[in-house]
């Protein structure tokens, strides 16, 4: 059996052909209207719509055969008077493609016109003139290290004729020389970002073009800034996992930074220093110690920091009793159909209960990134977040899809009333732990250290 759905599908298809069908007509009326007047132009154009619209439409069919060859024959015509003069090849290659084109869009529509051989042959061999002209042209632009003028011509060319001599690799060189000499004064002028991202341009579109490979391993070598994230310490004497927590989530922080200068030293290499050094895993607490660390891992700035404060909010689940009515339906006599029955909606009042429920972490972490070259601190900052989640929901032991809220004593009818009290019954009842909420503002905190430190390191290799 059909549902409901599918009939009302059908329906609404069976609505659209019709309307299509009908459109099609009225542009076929007016396709025939215009061609006996003898813009055969315009008439084309609304049998071509007509034919889109309905491609079972045999009479704009008939009518598109006739008014699109003349106009197709119009085009072709104005391609002869270009291929004539011979000078103007270019505009013969442009004018005939149009023609084709014409075609191509009349044929989609299901009628098929004709262009003479003697046309093709024209067209083939001004194409060819064009071919050589734009390819002489192209190769007076490159030796004139006008890069982009030779892109564009050898581009002209490929979509001529895709197989065309090596218009291909010269098109290549024209967009790949000029990004491999700024990338490789770049280097010498030591703006190593700015090489490293002209070069990759270079090697992503040709691994193999010249050295491009090689220097751009330069620039990331030169330009590239090494840090230590060293022990953090903490304020916190009641939760000694938070130190070592933050140095964690900082360390990925920066892991995860994408920029390819922003190196971190391995943790495993940074405790073994620490180690030899008898400082133990939190004994890093002043900068002039950090410095002397520091260069000992090889960094160029280290990293170290506090948390100044933490604070966990377990909250308990408020509960309060709420008024509402639920609704039900009565068979009631008809004041209008005397011995006849209706139905009537009631309510009654009855109790539901609402719930609350928020837990919160906030954090602050001080920290500082100091530079071993010149024993600056290039930032230091204090970073605070909170990480809050509550639950807010309703429960109701009756029909829960009848319950309906309070409004100055009577039942709130309102739609917009009913979907919030619906939403309320329906919500989520758990609450994120304070764990997953302390691991979120602790993360949170060193993600806002990485951020700062990206752009600082932007400032800084620009």
């Amino acid at each position: 059996m059909r549902t409901t759905g599918h009939i009302a599908l059908c329906a609404a298809l069976a609505v659209a052909l019709l309307a299509g069908c009908s459109g099609s007509k009225a542009y076929t009326k007016k396709g025939e209207k215009l061609d006996e007047a003898g813009l055969y132009a315009e008439a084309a154009d609304m049998y071509l719509q007509a034919a889109q619209r309905n491609p079972k439409n045999v009479d704009a069919k008939i009518g598109l055969k006739k008014t699109g060859q003349l106009v197709l024959n119009d085009k072709l015509s104005n391609f002869f008077k270009a291929f004539s003069m011979g000078s103007e090849k270019g505009e013969a290659v442009k004018v005939f493609l149009e023609g084709k084109d014409y075609m191509d869009r009349v044929g989609r529509a299901g009628v098929v016109l004709e262009i003479a051989d003697h046309y093709k042959q024209d067209f083939e061999q001004v194409k060819g003139e064009f071919l050589v002209e734009l390819y002489t042209k192209g190769q007076d632009l490159l030796a004139k290290q006008d890069y982009k003028g030779a892109e564009a011509t050898f581009a002209q060319i490929a979509k001529l004729e895709p197989n065309y001599k090596d218009a291909s690799s010269l098109q290549n060189i024209a967009y790949l020389e000029p990004l491999y000499r700024s990338g490789k004064d770049a280097l010498t002028g030591k703006r190593y970002r700015k090489a490293y991202d002209d070069l990759s341009l270079v090697v992503n579109k040709d691994a193999s073009y010249k050295d491009a490979g090689v220097l751009r391993q330069e620039a990331l070598t030169g330009g590239q800034y090494s840090i230590a994230v060293l022990p953090f310490t903490s304020s916190v004497k009641t939760r000694a996992d938070l130190a070592p927590k933050v140095q964690a989530y900082a360390t990925t922080a920066l892991t995860e930074v994408n920029d390819p200068f922003l190196k971190i030293v391995d943790r495993e290499n940074i405790e073994r220093i620490l180690e030899e050094q008898r400082l133990g895993l939190s004994g890093v607490v002043d900068e002039q110690t950090a410095v002397r660390v520091g260069n000992l891992m090889g960094a160029q700035a280290v990293l170290m920091g506090t948390v100044i404060d933490y604070q966990e909010v377990t909250g308990t689940a408020r509960r309060s009793t709420k008024d509402g009515f639920e609704s039900y339906r009565v068979k009631v006599a008809d004041p209008n159909n005397p011995g006849q029955l209706m139905i009537m909606t009631k309510y009654r009042p009855v109790k539901y209960m609402e719930y609350y429920q928020e837990n919160k972490v906030t954090t602050s972490v001080s920290y500082k990134l100091v530079s071993l070259e010149t024993g600056e601190v290039l930032l230091s900052k204090v970073v605070d977040r909170e990480a809050v989640d509550h639950a807010y929901y309703a429960s109701y032991d009756g029909a829960k899809e009848n319950l309906l809220p309070n409004r100055n004593g009577a039942a709130d009818i309102s739609d917009g009333a009913r979907r919030n009290l619906q939403g309320l019954l329906t919500a989520p009842r758990d609450v994120k732990p304070v764990a997953t909420l302390s691991a979120e503002a602790l993360r949170g905190s060193c993600s806002g250290i990485a951020s700062a430190i990206q752009q600082e390191l932007a400032i800084k290799l620009p």
